[in-house]
């Protein structure tokens, strides 16, 4: 018997150590439930209701649901009452996301991803002599200080919508989002209060020319801000999933995805083959751990379907930043993450390093292949920048490509 009462409180306290893990990177209280096909949405509200739970967010496009347990019922018991039933397929987690980060240098107001033909440059000067414009991205992150002076003209508003009037006046299903969306809240644009996306948006489209600040990749574009990360720099799959939607249903087809999760989720990944389906290029951060991501995965980085590129980042002298994640099969290609300098919040300028600030540049290139060419599908796009990169040494063996992002080169490309 006592021998037995040790076992017991072993598994005991594994089980609260796992409990104890599982808060750490999800959100308390809250599932993803996929559900097979032919199961209406009416019938998974039942089936949720009749386990002891309540459904926060339909998320259609992946047969799935974000909910969440009643407060007389346990969530493990939701998890096996639901697991249980035939018209489920899963039920997992809603992961946290969050934001690549590595400890900021110090200010490098120099932007010498941008500048002259060398070994940290993306050779964008020769391709600004025939484009400086770029297609709609949407930017799904922290969001966006849309009235940063260096970014104000280039942040997309819904123009069908009525401003703060807590109304969704266009009947997209989303209230209130005139500046993108905050996804965080519930309702409202996406006002940025953390300053990772602000950041991202200037590499993407600083306004080029205008005297002021900086200069983005792409001098005119329409940014969208897809707010589903908040003050700390965490958000949950399901607001990722539903931030996709967004991007998707007002019109973008090239998404950054500046941010990862060491966690696998089914319904992140059926949403990115449902953007695929809607021939949307999703260019991803590889992650700052340092780590081969072949052998230890990350995702959405990691996930094999064809509309996603994942990207390391480099220095100035086009080495693999000590902070990137790589991988031969993984990771596609390299661009500039080090040091960079961008717009930031309050209307300031920050450096800051990481893939985040790496993937916003190949995001942007994507942008401006598009414009040139607006019947490009995902896979056009992806193939004209890994195809048509500048060889690294640094990146041979590392990426798929073995070379780090060339804007001319891919520009020329496109025919």
């Amino acid at each position: 018997m006592r021998r037995a009462a040790i076992v017991l409180c072993a598994l005991a306290g594994l089980m609260a150590a796992s409990a104890r893990a599982q808060a750490a990177t999800a959100v308390p209280g809250r599932l993803i439930v996929g559900f097979r096909e032919g199961v209406s949405s009416s019938l998974q509200k039942r089936l949720v209701e009749g386990a002891g739970g309540a459904v926060r967010a339909q998320l259609p496009h992946v047969r799935a649901a974000a909910i969440r347990a009643r407060s007389h019922v346990a969530l493990g018991v939701l998890e096996r009452r639901l697991r249980a039933r035939r018209e489920v397929s899963y039920v997992e987690p809603d992961f946290y996301l969050a934001v690549s980060r590595v400890p900021d240098d110090p200010l490098f107001a120099n932007e010498y991803s941008l500048g002259a033909v060398g070994p940290g440059s993306v050779d964008a000067q020769p391709a600004w002599d025939s484009r400086t414009s770029c297609s709609k991205i949407a930017i799904l992150d922290t969001g966006v200080q849309y009235n940063h002076p260096d970014l104000s003209a280039n942040v997309w508003h819904n123009s069908h919508e009525v401003k703060s009037n807590g109304k969704d006046d266009d009947e997209n299903g989303w209230v209130d989002d005139y500046y993108g969306v905050n996804l965080v809240n519930g309702k409202g644009s996406g006002v940025d209060d953390d300053g990772h996306g602000t950041h991202v948006s200037g590499i993407v489209a600083g306004r080029g020319d205008n005297g002021t600040g900086i200069a983005g990749l792409c001098w005119s574009s329409s940014v969208m801000a897809v707010k589903f990360m908040d003050s700390s720099g965490k958000g949950s799959t399901s607001d990722a999933i539903d931030g996709i939607d967004y991007a998707i249903h007002e019109g973008a087809r090239i998404v950054n995805c500046s941010f990862g999760s060491s966690k696998k989720s089914s319904a992140l990944q059926d949403e990115v083959d449902y953007a695929k389906s809607k021939n949307v290029l999703l260019v991803v951060a590889a992650g700052n751990d340092g780590d081969n991501i072949d052998a230890k995965p990350v995702y959405p980085a990691s996930f094999p379907e064809g509309n996603v590129l994942t990207v390391a980042a480099t220095t100035s002298t086009g080495a693999l930043a000590s902070f990137s994640n790589f991988g031969k099969s993984g990771v596609d290609l390299g661009a500039p993450g080090d040091r960079i300098f961008s717009t930031y919040l309050t209307s300031t300028y920050k450096t800051l390093s990481g893939t985040s600030m790496a993937a916003p540049l190949v995001a942007a290139a994507a942008a401006m292949l598009r414009a040139k060419d607006s019947s490009l599908g995902y896979a056009d796009i992806k193939n004209a920048l890994r195809n048509h990169t500048r060889a690294d040494a640094a990146l041979a063996g590392k990426t798929v490509s073995g070379g780090t992002l060339d804007v001319s080169a891919a520009l020329a490309a496109v025919h």
